[in-house]
């Protein structure tokens, strides 16, 4: 046999060799891909599902809000006349108290907003601030108010301008904060009114 046959032979064996070799890792590190991105898949698919549950749990605790809002108009119910005045504070102190809590949950920024005005009014109310209505009519108008929000909110719906009498409540916001704080100044406290805020 020829010395050039041999390292003919020899030479294809180890390209043929190097080649398997190279097959191999090539093959190796395809797999390991392919597992790299099943796995990156894999936790995308866990993020997506993570968010969501989220998002439903979210919109499940937002009409969950909506329902205790109107349900405490129901169980606290303030009546314009043929009631007595320590029942009506009682009934709008714990509308007040529902409103100021669940509107936290509310996921529209709009309808969050008006809820808390709301709950901001009522509690000023209480205090005989609102000139021009008593703390029934502020109540009431409140119920009506409330209703038709949580409607066009339950719709799907713009929300609408506020109903008559309580645009012209949410105008003399100034003027009854102005009388809140003169009342707190009266009675010796150095509390500023806090501003409307939004949780």
């Amino acid at each position: 046999m020829e010395w050039g046959t041999v390292v003919s032979v020899a030479v294809g064996g180890l390209i043929g060799l190097s080649g398997d070799t190279i097959g191999r890792i090539g093959a190796r590190r395809q797999a390991q891909r392919a597992r790299q991105e099943s796995l990156e898949d894999a936790e995308a698919d866990r993020r997506r599902a993570i968010e969501d549950e989220s998002r439903a749990a979210k919109a499940d605790r937002e009409r969950s809000a909506v329902e205790n809002i109107l349900g405490a108009y129901l169980a606290h119910p303030v009546m314009l006349l043929n009631q007595q005045p320590a029942d009506t504070a009682r009934s709008a102190t714990e509308i007040c108290a529902v409103l100021g809590f669940e509107q936290s949950f509310l996921l529209d920024k709009e309808l969050r907003l008006r809820i808390a005005e709301i709950c901001y009014l009522v509690d000023m109310a209480l205090s005989d601030t609102v000139p021009g209505y008593s703390l029934p009519e502020v109540a009431f108008l409140s119920r009506s108010e409330t209703r038709m929000l949580m409607g066009a909110w339950s719709r799907g719906e713009a929300l609408p301008d506020s109903i008559e009498g309580w645009r012209q409540i949410r105008q003399l916001r100034p003027d009854i904060e102005a009388q809140w704080q003169g009342k707190l100044r009266d009675a010796g406290s150095s509390i500023e009114v806090p501003p409307l805020s939004i949780y």
